[in-house]
């Protein structure tokens, strides 16, 4: 399916990111964007779709590569799932709630990419979307933290 290829183009670092979508009548996901690597200034893309985004809930994929302080490189996925804290359709988020526990816990991107390579992280506003925030969530699984000049690319 269009969202299998968007997961795998990310994880294997054919492209840097992947924003989905359900569609209107909420039978299906489909790839509403896709980020290709670039020299520099790639969180800067996503923020700029982030805030045009609506109050729908979106899923993005990141591959997120970086140094730690002791110069071990790492590279991790980033799985978000946006859920809008103005959405008014209870059901859908709590739907979205299972659907999200489903991936973690063993769903089918397991498959896709090793578990230690995943992080998983739900947003609720922008605030969330930032760099520092992702990187956040992501540096806690970090002995030696992350080393900040190895993101230049991503600024």
């Amino acid at each position: 399916s269009d969202v299998w290829q968007g997961i795998e183009s990310v994880t294997k670092a054919k492209q840097f990111a992947a924003i989905f979508r359900c569609s209107e009548d909420e039978s299906e996901i489909y790839t509403e964007t896709a980020f290709d690597w670039e020299e520099s200034g790639l969180w800067a893309k996503l923020e700029q779709h982030f805030s045009k985004l609506d109050q729908d809930i979106r899923w993005m994929i990141v591959n997120l590569p970086y140094k730690t302080n002791s110069g071990g490189k790492r590279n991790k996925v980033v799985f978000v799932t946006w859920v809008p804290d103005t959405l008014v359709r209870p059901s859908m988020r709590e739907s979205v709630r299972i659907k999200f526990n489903g991936v973690q816990y063993g769903g089918p991107m397991r498959s896709h990419v090793a578990a230690d390579a995943v992080t998983l992280y739900q947003s609720n506003d922008l605030d969330d979307l930032t760099l520092d925030a992702v990187l956040a969530k992501v540096s806690r699984f970090e002995r030696d933290g992350i080393n900040l000049e190895s993101l230049a690319q991503l600024h």
